[in-house]
């Protein structure tokens, strides 16, 4: 069962739902990760809609969509015929390659239009260099998220194996 939120963790939620906002997406769905992550079990729909105050529909409908996203995941909980999530382990990274997925239909535009206006006959310059504008700045972004990618899974993997080692540790002096 999830358990209420300290005060500390509900501005944390609220902030979440913030973020979520200001980038355009569904409040709810921000305020959906900002819970998950503050929980050590999972919560189940039933959860959210007590711990949120918000109707089950449009809980219902925000969770199916950050799992989509692979924010969030079905979970296996206590009852059996209720669903549970959990904040994805992944949750940022599957974030980020959301983003990234949003550079390359923007790099693709740019290319997609730039080869359609230079093959009329009349094109406007203007259009051109802002489009050429584009299509340089999402490249070039492109090729940061990429190296971006490759670094966080060495980061990513020196964290697990350090959590491991200390793990490891605990257990031994214990026995």
């Amino acid at each position: 069962m999830a358990h209420a939120p300290s005060p500390v963790e509900e501005e944390l939620i609220q902030e979440f739902g913030n973020i979520y906002e200001s980038h355009g997406l569904k409040r709810l769905q921000g305020l959906i990760v900002g819970l998950l992550l503050t929980q050590r079990d999972p919560a189940s729909l039933d959860d959210m809609v007590n711990l949120l105050g918000h109707s089950k529909g449009p809980i219902s409908i925000s969770v199916r969509r950050l799992a989509d996203i692979g924010v969030v995941r079905k979970v296996d909980g206590p009852v059996n015929r209720r669903n549970y999530y959990v904040a994805h382990p992944d949750i940022f990274y599957n974030n980020f390659k959301f983003n990234m997925a949003t550079v390359r239909r923007n790099r693709s535009l740019a290319e997609r239009y730039l080869n359609r206006i230079r093959s009329n006959e009349v094109t406007n310059s203007e259009t051109v260099k802002n489009l050429e504008h584009m299509h340089a700045f999402y490249q070039l972004m492109e090729s940061f998220y990429q190296d971006f990618s490759k670094r966080w899974e060495e980061v990513k993997q020196a964290r697990l194996a350090d959590a491991d080692a200390q793990n490891q540790a605990v257990e031994e002096s214990t026995s």
